[in-house]
């Protein structure tokens, strides 16, 4: 016997033991997957960084390999002699030029901004004879010496780099031209957009002028001023693109970004004051699907060693297990009787508990009730005809006073009179304990209980200036009761109902009849003060009652209590949540053939 405790007392911890194993699967397993999901993040934060360094030296690279040239030509005296007195020679010169170095153009342009020479002469997007003079590269090199500007050629529709450079150089002599090389960034794109990174670059406006993926060019990080539109649209920088904005917002943080419904993680890089463009900067981005890739398939890895880890303890722990039921079996069949024997008298226990204090209870309110029934027959008996005989005094009095004319007198006597009346109500009250009364029942109409009540309270209810809402169905609901015993209970809660409403601005009075499928229920409800709890517990108890001494006994609502509880029903009370209080009257319905 010893040994069985000793074993059920470990089973009743296994349950804790394997919960917090469970706790401890969970929270390893999410500890786990944090740590990874932030060294992949780390990861790929230091990657982007240095392919962001990568992205920026091919850049670089492809920009200022020609950064060299235009400066060097500014120096050729010559070159600048012959755009002036033999263009065509000047032209062939520029286009060795140009296949030497691999430019995309080299061109010369007068004062005026109009190309007078040009290494794509004879073509048909040749830069002979036109004007460049809205361009700020022209405007640049002819104030500054230098010019940078990247946009969509004007004239062969194609975008690159256009470096320039004044002539002379010496910025205290008047300019005489402007000599200009254009880059195309091609193929540098090309490498971009045949890699697997996502990289762009946006100028001082937040347009994308170089992105791996193409769609993406000459869109926007933002809305752009309506005067830096229209600067764009007279340098003719991007030609006739929409530059509408990319669909790109920050996330908590500024690394992290969403594009076209995806994350990334985001690496900025400025590259402005090494390629004397202002406001360029380069954006790569990584997929943070790679990250949370990654995690996932490093942290199945280790969820599927903690789980082996676990099969095993399960296997170990099933093995025990069957050897201590094999050993257990015949006790726990012992305990399980007798734990079954002790839930039995539990249950039997709790039975005769709550019988016995519901008879307490019965018993208390039953001899209350006699001792109550017993004083209340002798005080009818010994008040009774001494109320009777002051009452045929005082009307005497009165009619000799009203002969004599005596009025002070008479209004004594009219106070003595209505002294006598309030005792004489309560003598009324008090013989409802002290006799059995009419309690002769029969098949009545519910409903007709609304009326024949109203007739006594209507004035009450208008003085007190109610309003007044009844609710009684077209269809008669029957029950087996005395019709004037159950008037006099709707009386009792009409007036409560009207005393309850003193002092409310809101006087609202509701009484409704309903029915179930074996019950009748009237509800008596109003916008009073509400109930206390510690009233709801003595409500209908005899004398008890909260209004000031004087203006009653405390016998209405435990006489109706009664009334109703004599016909097999129940009157409650309780609080609504919209304020004042609410009386339930319930009754059986009649049956068919009751009389």
């Amino acid at each position: 016997m010893l040994s069985m405790v000793k074993r059920a007392l470990s089973k009743r911890h296994a349950p804790l033991l394997w919960l917090l194993l469970a706790f401890g699967f969970i929270g390893l397993a999410y500890l786990s997957q944090q740590r990874l999901h932030q060294f992949h993040y780390d990861q790929e934060i230091k990657q982007s960084q240095e392919s962001s360094r990568f992205y920026k030296a091919s850049l670089l690279a492809s920009m200022r390999r020609y950064d060299y040239l235009p400066t060097v030509l500014s120096s050729n005296n010559e070159l600048f002699s012959l755009a002036a007195n033999d263009p065509d020679l000047a032209n062939q010169k520029l286009l060795t030029i140009q296949q030497r170095s691999q430019a995309d153009a080299v061109y010369i342009l007068n004062t005026d901004g109009i190309t007078i020479a040009s290494s794509n002469a004879g073509t048909p997007t040749s830069f002979m004879g036109r004007s460049y003079d809205y361009r700020p590269y022209f405007k640049e090199a002819i104030t500054e010496g230098k010019g940078n500007f990247y946009g969509v050629g004007a004239t062969t529709a194609v975008p690159g780099l256009f470096v320039s450079s004044r002539y002379p150089l010496d910025l205290s002599k008047p300019a005489k031209a402007v000599v200009v090389v254009k880059i195309n960034l091609q193929p540098l794109l090309d490498n971009w957009l045949s890699g697997t990174d996502t990289v762009f670059v946006s100028n001082d406006n937040g347009v994308l002028v170089l992105s791996s993926n193409h769609s993406w060019l000459y869109k926007t990080l933002g809305d752009i001023p309506t005067e830096q539109l229209q600067s764009i649209k007279a340098q003719q920088q991007f030609a006739n693109e929409p530059l509408t904005r990319l669909d790109l917002a920050e996330q908590d943080q500024i690394t992290i970004v969403k594009l076209d419904g995806a994350r990334y993680i985001r690496t900025i890089v400025e590259v402005a004051s090494e390629i004397g463009i202002q406001g360029w900067t380069l954006q790569h981005l990584t997929p943070y699907k790679t990250i949370t890739d990654k995690t996932f398939s490093d942290w199945t890895k280790i969820i599927a060693l903690l789980l082996a880890a676990v099969a095993i303890l399960l296997a170990i722990r099933f093995k025990n297990t069957r050897a201590e039921l094999k050993t257990s079996r015949g006790e726990s069949s012992q305990l399980r009787e007798l734990n079954l024997s002790l839930n039995h008298e539990i249950i039997e226990r709790k039975q005769v508990e709550a019988e016995l204090t519901k008879a307490q209870i019965d018993l208390r309110r039953t001899s209350k009730l006699t001792a109550m029934g017993q004083l209340s027959a002798s005080i009818t008996h010994e008040l009774g005809q001494p109320l009777s005989a002051m009452r045929n005094y005082i009307a005497t009095l009165q009619l000799s006073t009203a002969k004599n004319g005596d009025s002070r007198s008479d209004k004594t006597l009219g106070k003595l009179l209505s002294l006598v009346e309030r005792m004489t109500n309560v003598t009324h009250q008090l013989r409802y304990f002290a006799r059995s009364g009419d309690k002769e029942v029969h098949r009545i109409k519910l409903n007709n209980t609304i009326t024949g009540a109203l007739s006594v309270t209507q004035p009450a209810i208008l003085e007190a200036k109610v309003i007044l809402k009844i609710d009684s169905p077209d269809t008669p609901v029957y029950i087996v009761a005395g019709e004037i015993r159950m008037e006099q209970v709707l009386i009792n809660l009409i007036q409560n109902a009207i005393h309850a409403m003193q002092g409310c601005e809101d006087k609202r009075l509701d009484i409704c009849i309903a029915q179930t499928d074996t019950s009748a229920v009237m509800s008596v409800s109003d916008t009073g003060h509400g109930i206390s709890e510690s009233t709801l517990k003595e409500l209908f108890e005899p004398f008890y009652s909260t209004k000031p001494s004087g203006i009653g006994m405390g016998l209405g609502l435990a006489i109706s209590s009664n009334i109703v509880t004599e016909v097999g029903g129940t009157l409650t009370a309780e609080n609504l949540d919209t304020g004042g209080a609410r009386f339930l009257v319930t009754v059986p319905l009649a049956n068919d053939d009751s009389k």
